[in-house]
Formats: C-alpha cells, sequence, structure tokens
C-alpha cells in the first residue's frame, strides 16, 4: 500500500466528514473528537454516497436508506430501511505527520 497526502488537518474539521478522491476511490474521512478515520464513501447497499449522509456518535448514517456503518471499523451497525443484509465497508489507514494527513490505499 501507498501513503498518499490527502490535505491539511485543518481540512478535516472535528465532527464532520468529507469525501476525497484517491487513486480513483472515493473515501469517507471523518474527524471523531480530534481523531480521522476512514471507509469507502459508497454505500454497500445502493452506491449512495456516505459523505451525503449524517454522522451518529460514531457512525455514518447512509442518506438514501439509513443504512449505518462504523467509522472506526467499517461493521454494519444497521441494516438498511430495506432490511437487505449487506457487507461492511473497507477501512483505510490515517496517519498525519506535521499537520500534514496521509491515507494508505
Amino acid at each position: 500500500m501507498t501513503s498518499i497526502s490527502i490535505g491539511k488537518l485543518s481540512d478535516f474539521p472535528k465532527g464532520k466528514m468529507k469525501k476525497v478522491s484517491v487513486k480513483g476511490k472515493e473515501i469517507l474521512v471523518a474527524n471523531l473528537d480530534g481523531r480521522l478515520y476512514s471507509i469507502d464513501d459508497t454505500c454497500t447497499h445502493e452506491e449512495c454516497s456516505l459523505s451525503d449522509g449524517f454522522l451518529s456518535g460514531e457512525n455514518v448514517i447512509c442518506h438514501c436508506h439509513l443504512a449505518q456503518f462504523s467509522l472506526k471499523t467499517g461493521k454494519v451497525m444497521q441494516k438498511p430501511a430495506t432490511g437487505d443484509v449487506i457487507d461492511d465497508e473497507p477501512t483505510y489507514k490515517i496517519s498525519v505527520k506535521r499537520q500534514e494527513v496521509f491515507i494508505e490505499v
């Protein structure tokens, strides 16, 4: 895996989510209480962008059918409103060096 710069730490404010594109992948980066987490941005249910959703504690809620994923582990925390069984989200390692944010993809 390669470590790639995705911006400055100030680009990812506490309590916010942001979509970044890295090597053709859309990735969601969220700042939870000063710690950055990243998962795939595409919901495994109907391919909606999770960055258009909502934060709820340590989870992101998809705006399409309300599926919930842990930002820390990528695990499905709640199935979508349709009741479909869905896959977990891939996660990506984030590091910060001298206020610059790197992701391993």
